[in-house]
């Protein structure tokens, strides 16, 4: 039986291949290295897996190694493949939103030749399957698109640059921007709520993360044309009512040819997106 891993900040997800589903908290522990680390085997090895696909929020090398993990620092320079081979285990480890959108790819979207996903929840990470295939670039940092610049000397994003997409889509990104409209700090659900009930400041806010986001897609587009783009993560599914409208705008403001054989979706697999992409890659194993 294999299964499906999703390391978070605030939870380690796992998506079993007979449909089980199970969260451990580890949110207290995130930032303690030897407390997490331990956390991490004894959830992989946990029912004998036969092969095991690990998804990591980071910045994760084709070997195995979170680089940088700007929401779990225990895990920068770890080499997380080696740790759980080493317990006898077969895995596969790879940034969480590349082994998402192979996901994607995998249990919705065969007919795809080129299929962006784009997530966005405590931070915003995206990830390509190419015929099938995901593309993991040349050490495995590909499709960090959170971390491309769309303001020159912009907000400070939690990579430590200033003016990154994810800065302003992402959930600290949402909540800083109704800061600066209202003076008043609340949480990213709050914020959605006081829209959802018609308060005036959380929809203008709502107004403005929509456009970054329609910025950073319509750079998307054009550099990677994909035939479908797949649209997830926390924040987007919680906001989805008030998004109905990208797809029509992403459209009008994309130009004409890769418009044309563009497809616009969200995800129907809500928070076990990334661990049911890490299982698909399991099937490698």
């Amino acid at each position: 039986m294999r299964k499906g891993v999703d390391i978070g900040g605030t939870f380690i997800k796992v998506l079993w291949e007979d449909g089980r589903k199970e969260k451990v908290y580890v949110k207290d522990i995130s930032r303690d290295r030897d407390s997490f680390l331990k956390t991490i085997l004894r959830v992989v090895k946990d029912g004998d897996p036969e092969s095991v696909g690990v998804a990591v929020a980071g910045f994760t090398s084709l070997d195995g190694t979170i680089y940088k993990s700007p929401n779990i620092p225990a895990l920068d320079g770890i080499n997380l493949r080696e740790l759980i081979t080493s317990e006898g285990i077969k895995c596969m480890v790879g940034n969480d939103v590349s082994f998402g959108a192979f996901g994607e790819w995998y249990y919705e979207h065969r007919q795809s030749e080129s299929l962006l996903f784009v997530a966005i929840g405590t931070g915003l990470g995206a990830g390509l399957v190419i015929d099938g295939k995901p593309y993991m670039g040349a050490c495995g940092s590909s499709l960090e698109l959170g971390h491309h610049i769309i303001q020159a000397d912009g907000e400070l994003c939690s990579c430590g640059r200033l003016g990154c997409w994810e800065a302003y889509c992402s959930s600290y990104g949402f909540e800083r921007i109704y800061k600066k409209i209202s003076g008043e700090n609340l949480r990213d659900y709050e914020i959605v709520q006081k829209a959802k009930s018609g308060d005036v400041i959380a929809l203008k806010t709502v107004e403005t993360f929509k456009k970054y986001l329609l910025v950073g897609l319509i750079n998307a587009v054009h550099i990677l044309n994909p035939d479908v783009l797949v649209l997830g993560g926390g924040l987007l599914d919680n906001m989805r009512e008030f998004l109905e409208d990208t797809r029509k705008n992403l459209l009008l403001s994309v130009e004409k040819l890769p418009a044309s054989c563009l497809s616009v979706v969200f995800s129907k697999c809500e928070e076990f997106c990334m661990a049911r992409g890490a299982l698909a890659m399991s099937f490698s194993l």
